[in-house]
């Protein structure tokens, strides 16, 4: 054990760690190249349309789910929420001797299941999102060209 606790506080007491960078291999390309072809003319890699494509669908997908979420949440909040303008907070305000009053008794507690449930809607409309976010940063970084000799 002690020839792994060795290596590891040795690991942790270097100033830096030495990981090639993509900055080093352009450099180091050019320095291999012999000054008769200019470096610009090895990334001569075409944009694939398709992931182009696949990229502006993402975008108006992601767009209009974001749209849809914040309608959502509005509508939880016009149901459920805690300022004066909401249905509950009305209904829990309202005289015991008005018809509020029974619809209050009778159906606030399904206003609070359907903001519930909306709420329940808008989160995993959320992940969907976060998981499409996921998604085209992956394909991003699949689709930049490298350099290759």
């Amino acid at each position: 054990m002690s020839i792994f606790k060795s290596q590891f506080s040795k690991f942790l007491t270097e100033e830096e760690m030495r990981l090639p960078s993509p900055a080093g291999d352009d450099a180091a390309m050019e320095a291999g190249l012999d000054g008769t072809v200019p470096p610009g003319s090895f990334n001569d890699v075409e944009p694939n349309p398709e992931v182009e494509a696949a990229a502006g669908e993402t975008s108006h997908v992601t767009n209009k789910l974001t749209d849809w979420i914040g309608k959502i949440e509005e509508f939880i909040e016009y149901l459920n929420g805690l300022s004066p303008d909401s249905i509950n907070y009305e209904l829990n305000r309202a005289d015991c001797s008005s018809i509020m009053s029974d619809v209050q008794r009778s159906e606030s507690k399904k206003i609070s299941r359907v903001a519930q449930d909306l709420s329940s809607l808008s989160e995993s409309l959320k992940q969907y999102l976060l998981g499409a976010d996921r998604k085209a940063r992956e394909a991003a970084a699949n689709s930049q060209p490298t350099n290759g000799i």
